[in-house]
């Protein structure tokens, strides 16, 4: 992992991001699923609990993930949250390949207030996100004349345009009411816009992700059957965007593949027979132990030998000796098998 803060135009505005690194390892991930993450605070304060924890969580499961510290407190005024929000995406699409992320495939995620500002993004953005996750979000009256800066309500504000939205909420919650949850599930549906909703009984208002972790110490904070919220968002955003690929066959190569004995066959390969193996015991006496065996077996000698400690592998002439050697012991008949 690797993480940057990138300062956005008004002050005191910022852009965390916590990036995969760019490893050949990672090949088929090449351009990183992402999630732009707004924690909620009612614009008054941002939840930290909403915010890096959230993050890690989705990094965790192969996204690249970027906390939006967007304009709150006294002093601040709608719209400049929502052009923080529309500055964020922006940048991120613009960085790509910098950052390695696919500029098609970025969810806006918010919390509550941040629930607002991700749906507000996602209906009112000039440049919308390509899905958004809302999590027990504020979205009509009187909650939004309440907060701070007295953001729009947003029922009844969606369009065709509008990204397909996965929504969590739960029935106890006090602060906000379950119905902006439910009302605008069913303003997507009139719509004809995709979306799944997960509406839990149990738990109470700023769960983030209902585990210890994310509690404060606060025992109403957490909740097991919530917290099945982000597996969920999870699932669902594989089904919407897909996996990364992973369907190459594992390169295991035996000696009839090879069509001879070698150092780029695989040990097992070579322990079959008695010949080959006497002649890595030869070469490599720690072999001879059952133990050191059984560890060479699903690997080439010559990735064996480059995994040794130094002093205990063969110098690269040695390699070449052997792999000679290896090469005039003949294959058993076809008809036998090896």
């Amino acid at each position: 992992m690797k993480t940057e803060q990138i300062p956005l135009s008004r002050k005191g505005a910022e852009l965390e991001a916590y990036l995969w690194r760019d490893d050949k390892k990672f090949s088929n991930a090449a351009r990183r699923q992402t999630v732009l993450i707004m924690p909620g605070g009612s614009y008054q304060v941002l939840s930290e609990r909403e915010a890096e924890p959230v993050a890690l969580a989705y990094l965790a499961e192969g996204f690249n993930a970027f906390v939006l510290r967007y304009s709150v407190g006294r002093g601040t005024v709608w719209p400049e949250p929502l052009e923080d929000a529309q500055e964020a995406l922006a940048l991120i699409r613009q960085r790509a390949e910098q950052w390695n992320v696919d500029p098609h495939k970025i969810a806006a995620a918010g919390f509550s207030a941040g629930g607002h500002l991700a749906a507000a993004l996602s209906i009112q953005g000039e440049e919308r996100p390509d899905a958004m996750i809302l999590c027990y979000p504020c979205l009509g009256q009187p909650q939004c004349g309440l907060m701070a800066m007295n953001p729009p309500a947003l029922l009844g504000m969606a369009d065709g345009k509008t990204p397909p939205a996965f929504l969590f909420a739960t029935f106890e919650d006090e602060i906000v009411p379950v119905t902006h949850t439910l009302d605008f599930a069913a303003e997507l549906a009139r719509l004809e816009r995709p979306a799944e909703c997960h509406v839990f009984q149990r738990g109470v208002h700023g769960l983030s992700l209902a585990r210890a972790h994310t509690s404060s110490g606060r025992r109403a904070k957490t909740n097991p059957d919530a917290a099945q919220w982000f597996d969920l968002s999870v699932r669902w955003l594989r089904r919407l965007w897909g996996d990364y690929p992973a369907e190459a066959a594992d390169f295991r190569p035996t000696a009839r593949q090879e069509g001879r004995y070698g150092v780029d066959v695989l040990g097992s390969s070579l322990m079959e027979n008695p010949c080959c193996l006497r002649l890595l015991c030869e070469y490599y006496p720690l072999l001879r132990r059952r133990e050191y065996a059984w560890c060479a077996r699903p690997v080439t000698v010559r990735a064996m030998n480059g995994l040794l400690p130094p002093g205990m592998g063969l110098t690269e002439e040695r390699l070449e000796e052997l792999d000679r050697k290896l090469a005039q012991i003949p294959l058993p008949d076809q008809s036998r098998g090896q």
